[in-house]
């Protein structure tokens, strides 16, 4: 096996498991040593080589993941380099998609450059979007918080999206909604605390780092 199937390997796994409050990969099984039995995957299209949405159901629970797939013999498995959205996270990543398509422009002009960030959004739990100067594209990523520290650093669980894949992602996007038109319907969970505060900074999907944390930032 050559150098660069067996890091794939060590990167691939046909199952991404989940936690009873956050969907986060975790670390991978060796494909042929992992059953899928318990994950049903009804949404499987490739909006770049090597990248997927997928929705899939989970013990109940409906998961869409963007992620990049490892190429092994003659089958792709997916990588750790990827999110994982509840029907609510991407319901909020709908909601923003003009504006982040907005911040990409802006991003793209040099004469706007400042230095700084040019854009982040929560999307649920401590999952961002994000553009920054450096790059022109979409970051898809988990956040955390260092001890002692009072603001947030990304994680190496997510993917970038170059401005192209963004495109593509988007268009991808549509086909899954038209094929699961459930998903329209999804709310938020910031919308479904109902305008009750202490129960929105209870919760940590819609807070993940802490009140005062969520002012910090």
């Amino acid at each position: 096996m050559s150098k660069i199937a067996k890091r794939s390997a060590k990167t691939a796994s046909p199952k991404m498991e989940v936690c009873e409050t956050v969907c986060e990969t975790v670390s991978p099984a060796a494909p042929e040593s992992t059953p899928a039995a318990s994950t049903k995957e009804v949404f499987d299209a490739s909006f770049w080589p090597g990248r997927r949405l997928t929705l899939s159901n989970f013990n109940g629970r409906t998961l869409i993941h963007v992620r990049e797939y490892a190429l092994m013999g003659d089958k792709e498995y997916p990588t750790k380099k990827g999110v994982c959205f509840t029907p609510g996270r991407l319901s909020v990543l709908r909601e923003k998609i003009d504006l982040i398509d907005a911040m990409l422009m802006l991003n793209a002009n040099p004469i706007l450059k400042t230095g700084e960030p040019t854009y982040r959004e929560h999307l649920g739990a401590g999952i961002y979007a994000s553009i920054s100067e450096e790059y022109q594209g979409v970051s898809l990523r988990r956040y955390w918080l260092p001890d002692g520290q009072q603001t947030i650093a990304p994680t190496k669980n997510g993917i970038y999206l170059p401005e192209k894949q963004w495109t593509a992602l988007k268009l991808k996007l549509d086909e899954l909604l038209a094929a699961h038109p459930e998903l329209i319907e999804a709310v938020a969970c910031n919308n479904a605390h109902g305008g009750n505060q202490m129960e929105t900074f209870e919760c940590h999907e819609c807070t993940p780092f802490g009140w005062m944390m969520n002012h910090l930032q």
